[in-house]
């Protein structure tokens, strides 16, 4: 294949196995996302984000599925607790 795809792409765990490094060199996705299954900590998914950008050799943009609420990929230090949407709201100063 040529060029980038219009698709983003998750891998199976928290390091990316030689299948997935060959399939998104060969496929180019336009990025990658990450889910609960691929975080460990920082550095793992540091190692990760290096590793699939690598992979397609550029700097692909890579998201995380963190909505806040009750979908929290990442918990605890060094990424803070968030509230629900509607508890911060409730929340501010002056209300």
């Amino acid at each position: 294949m040529t060029g980038i795809g219009a698709f983003i792409f998750g891998c199976e765990g928290s390091r990316l196995n030689d299948e997935e490094r060959a399939f998104f060199a060969d496929c180019q996705p336009f990025g990658f996302i990450l889910f609960a299954r691929n975080l460990e900590d920082s550095e793992a998914i540091r190692r990760l984000v290096d590793d699939v950008r690598s992979a397609v050799g550029r700097d692909a943009p890579v998201l995380i599925d963190q909505e806040g609420g009750r979908v929290q990929r990442l918990k605890g230090v060094p990424w803070r607790d968030w509230l629900p949407p509607y508890d911060q709201c409730a929340s501010l100063p002056g209300e």
